[in-house]
């Protein structure tokens, strides 16, 4: 039998699916290994009795040394079971990244390739005039750089993840107007509300204190948040964002009246590539990397994020960071 088709026949038995999952061969399962070490730990307790029972006859000695035998070897199992566990979910991860930058990357590509080949076409004639003929080319421009900064925008957050997971990322913290911030934000975000009929408001007063972070760090964890809000709304909608003094930090809230997140999938928010079922039949553009990056840039800054959220309701993202002194 094939790798392929054992792993194939234990999912079908619906056992160690994390091989199907996570592309194994049965050997390197976690589930497996646990099995065997497990089966090697029960030999190793009837080992020790038997031998124990030869040097002595006493039962509370010969149970005292079967237990720390069988403690050393559960430690042993546990540790080298974590091991596999994680290589597991490492070769999950490479899969999905894979996938996901190799989409994220032909989508973009692929729209650049189709319009530099019509505007190669030149020696088609254009029945309708040269004016209309330079707004077509003005379109089709346009078009190449917004995939040329869908892929710079994919890059850069492939490149923010890898020096997260590296503990090098880089902030630069300083005394910021976060009123004007969201503001700003709010202004470039205005065109794509209007076109999606969604609303944005600000609640917050404009002597707001100042903040201490990095300026550019915190723009985008914003504008990744009121992104999400606005794609996430089917039809007409609302995007609320307010921000309060609070104690020793300001607290920022977006909230949205979107898809919500289901309750079963809320604990995988913060996590890499992540994006939940009912997202992902609304909105196929993403990579399941912002939501990552931000909570490493509001924690890294010595802040706290999270969220509520309840599915076809509405979803509220929460962030403090501490204030300027």
């Amino acid at each position: 039998m094939t790798p392929t088709e054992s792993k194939g026949l234990f999912a079908k038995l619906n056992l160690f699916r994390e091989c199907a999952e996570y592309n194994l061969g049965i050997w390197e399962c976690p589930s497996f290994i646990f099995l065997i070490l497990g089966a090697v730990n029960v030999l190793a307790m009837i080992s020790t009795y038997f031998i124990a029972n030869r040097f002595t006859e006493e039962p509370e000695f010969v149970a005292l040394i079967v237990i720390i035998v069988t403690a050393i070897f559960f430690i042993i199992s546990h540790t080298v079971t974590q091991g596999f566990d994680k290589l597991a979910q490492a070769n999950k991860m490479k899969t999905e990244f894979v996938s996901i930058a190799s989409h994220q990357l032909r989508t973009p590509l692929s729209a650049m390739r189709w319009t530099l080949n019509l505007l190669n076409e030149k020696h088609q004639t254009d029945t309708q005039g040269q004016q209309n003929q330079e707004q077509t080319n003005a379109n089709y421009i346009s078009l190449i750089k917004e995939s040329n900064e869908r892929m710079i925008e994919l890059v850069n957050d492939l490149l923010d993840v890898s020096r997260i997971e590296m503990g090098r990322i880089i902030l630069n913290p300083q005394q910021i107007n976060l009123y004007i911030l969201i503001q700003k934000i709010i202004e470039n975000f205005s065109p794509l509300a209007q076109a999606s009929n969604v609303e944005i408001t600000l609640e917050a007063p404009e002597t707001l204190p100042n903040i201490y972070a990095d300026a550019e760090k915190v723009s985008l964890v914003i504008q990744n948040l009121i992104d999400n809000a606005i794609k996430y709304i089917k039809g007409r909608g609302a995007v609320k964002i307010s921000a309060q003094a609070n104690g020793g930090s300001v607290k920022v809230s977006v909230k949205d009246t979107g898809v919500g997140i289901p309750k079963i999938q809320q604990k995988h928010i913060f996590q890499k590539f992540f994006r939940s079922d009912n997202i992902m039949k609304h909105q196929t553009i993403g990579t399941g990397l912002g939501l990552f990056i931000a909570k490493a840039v509001i924690e890294d800054s010595g802040g706290k994020i999270w969220f509520e959220s309840e599915e076809n309701k509405g979803t509220t993202f929460y962030f403090t960071l501490p204030i300027y002194k």
